[in-house]
């Protein structure tokens, strides 16, 4: 068990909760959270566990959509060090670069590549799971996903106004019953069931100049992060956030990852044997996390899973789902109807 993401990521959790008429220390001990995460900002806790309590939140609370009601009590200036370099951009397109090269320093369980083009900046925003953190993110991200993406919708309004749209939107995961709260959240230009949990801004938008935001405190100051911080992403998670990237759309070989990075493959191979791993190990990691959330949250039956995930046949994807696994994808999809997986 890895504990890799601020307990700050935490904040307003409890009082929300508590507005539906329960106890939010009870949900901390039903996963496994120290209570005390819940009104602490300085703690660390497992990334695992931060998703598994929106998840039994919601179900407690009974609302499909309480990561929407969350967003507007959190915030960009969560993130500490990173919230200060948000502040530095002089236009929107700043900004998304600024979170995308430096969002997965506040929390390696998160990954925001971005893909830049004439027509706009696309930032992705997802929910990562390696087997060497322990605890697996093979329930539902449903949560944790709609709350950075949310998040990310009001801070944009704050810079661009209240009636500002994103171009696209997209979710990996499936429609829910009354789709109505997230179309009001995040516009009409919604899709669900697609190969990225991504937001498109346009490039009107992103050439758009803004004023230096105002500072927002946050919590006392012997919790404060100093500002002066500019984390580096580790290597290893440069190569897995490439590795997705190219799986959502294109071949990610390793030649193609190389490339992608500005690196021949012979040294990427070289740096991520200094992090005693390897390309294939990222790889395969990156498959099978991104069939788990495919598994749990999207209506994709196994061939297109099998298809997103680079596989050509569902029958190579079967195989390498059992071999990491230990069962088939439709013995996994069979025990997370019954509520065992």
């Amino acid at each position: 068990m890895i504990n890799n993401t601020p307990s700050r990521a935490l904040t307003g959790v409890a009082s929300l909760v508590q507005s539906y008429g329960h106890d939010p220390d009870a949900i901390a001990r039903r996963v496994g959270l120290a209570p005390s995460a819940l009104y602490r900002p300085d703690l660390f806790i497992e990334g695992g566990v931060f998703n598994d309590y929106l998840e039994e939140a919601a179900l407690v609370c009974d609302d499909r959509f309480f990561s929407l009601k969350l967003a507007p009590i959190q915030g960009w200036h969560l993130l500490g060090p990173v919230w200060q370099l948000i502040r530095r951009a002089k236009t929107v397109g700043e900004v998304l670069r600024v979170i995308a090269a430096h969002l997965e320093s506040y929390a390696s369980t998160i990954s925001s590549p971005l893909v830049e083009d004439e027509r706009g900046i696309s930032i992705s925003l997802e929910a990562r799971w390696d087997p060497k953190w322990g605890r697996g993110l093979n329930t539902s991200r449903v949560q944790v996903v709609e709350l950075a993406c949310a998040i990310f919708m009001h801070e944009m309004r704050r810079l661009l106004g209240t009636n500002w749209r994103a171009e696209q939107v997209r979710f990996r995961h499936s429609t829910p019953e009354n789709p109505r709260p997230l179309y009001q959240v995040f516009g009409d230009k919604l899709s669900f069931n697609q190969d990225a949990n991504a937001i498109h801004v346009s490039k009107a938008d992103c050439e758009r100049s803004i004023a230096i935001m105002a500072d927002r405190p946050t919590f006392s100051p012997q919790y404060e992060t100093p500002n002066y911080l500019q984390w580096e992403i580790p290597f290893v998670l440069e190569v897995d956030r490439a590795i997705r990237l190219l799986l959502n759309g294109d071949e990610a070989s390793v030649d193609r990852v190389a490339d992608s990075l500005g690196i021949s493959p012979r040294t990427l191979q070289h740096k991520l044997r200094q992090s005693d791993t390897t390309y294939q190990r990222l790889f395969d990691i990156a498959r099978i996390d991104l069939a788990l959330e495919y598994l749990n949250d999207s209506d994709l039956n196994v061939l297109a899973i099998s298809e997103r995930v680079g596989f050509t046949d569902a029958a190579a994807f079967s195989r390498f789902f059992k071999k990491h696994l230990k069962m088939s994808p439709r013995e996994y999809s069979k025990r997370i109807r019954q509520g065992a997986a």
